[in-house]
């Protein structure tokens, strides 16, 4: 098999370096596990539900059939949500090159890494469970073999769905995405109103909430509610900063409103959140 003819890469030198495979209740269960790779990248396929992932510096709305590509060094992970189903195969590959980006990525940095495999989405449900059992099983040759033919179908999928003359407004709409995620990012602590956000990037109220609702699986609202809630889970696990002061801090109203609303998200209230992280340091 050589990659040369109709890749831009070899594919002498890729491995299968691990497999993962993560059913609904554990995703249910352990949210908000970031973390990166120094050296692989990963292929992370959505088999079953929904919710959101993040990678790099954002969450995305992902569902069955899409595929999420980690490349090396960034950082990715389930995130925090009420309603995160997600069930997923993920494989690790390291001695991945394109022309042009560093070692074991697939995609440009900037680039949506969240790609729906529509013309292999048949192949990638029985694909992925096989590689994932030919790694456990040790067939060693057999497993990086169908991964590489994974690997080379996402990258189809991408070139195709770049093609796509939609591609170009998904793409504007994702960097305005981008925009506006940084500016809530900047100011999840302040009481911002819908009309505030839309006259910062001169959008209607309903353009900007359906654009973000569909780039993100969340309203600018949410957003803001899981940012807070997201800050307030590292303040209680690594500070001693009062509760009363990370309330104050996050933008939150009232106590009962910090409480209530972590609990809500979190499954525990705030001391409780505490108290746990620190029975796990003793």
């Amino acid at each position: 098999m050589n990659g040369n003819e109709a890749y831009p890469f070899s594919v002498d030198g890729i491995e299968l370096n691990g497999t993962f495979y993560v059913d609904r209740n554990y995703t249910q269960k352990h949210a908000h596990t970031l973390h990166q790779h120094k050296s692989v990248m990963e292929l992370l396929y959505v088999c079953d539900g929904e919710g959101r992932y993040q990678v790099g510096s954002r969450e995305y709305a992902v569902s069955e059939g899409d595929m999420v590509i980690c490349n090396a060094w960034t950082l990715h992970g389930e995130t925090l949500s009420l309603k995160n189903t997600i069930q997923t195969y993920c494989i690790a590959l390291s001695g991945v090159q394109l022309p042009g980006l560093p070692e074991n990525c697939l995609i440009p940095s900037e680039r949506r890494p969240v790609v729906s495999m529509t013309r292999f989405k048949e192949m990638a449900d029985v694909m992925m469970p096989h590689i994932h059992d030919m790694f456990l099983l040790k067939e060693t040759q057999l497993g990086r073999q169908l991964s590489i033919s994974m690997l080379m179908m996402t990258y189809q999928e991408l070139q195709l769905q770049q093609q796509e003359s939609h591609n170009r407004l998904a793409q504007r709409n994702e960097l305005m995405v981008r925009e506006i995620t940084k500016y809530l990012d900047a100011h999840y602590t302040e009481s911002l109103r819908m009309e505030d956000i839309c006259k910062e990037f001169h959008l209607s109220v309903s353009y900007l909430s359906h654009m973000f609702k569909k780039e993100t699986g969340l309203s600018p609202k949410q957003y803001i509610v899981l940012r807070r809630i997201g800050e307030a889970q590292s303040l209680l696990s690594e500070s001693d900063i009062p509760i009363g002061k990370i309330e104050e801090m996050l933008g939150f109203t009232s106590s009962c409103h910090l409480t209530s609303t972590f609990k809500k998200y979190v499954g525990i209230s705030p001391r409780e959140y505490r108290q746990h992280f620190r029975e796990i340091e003793k």
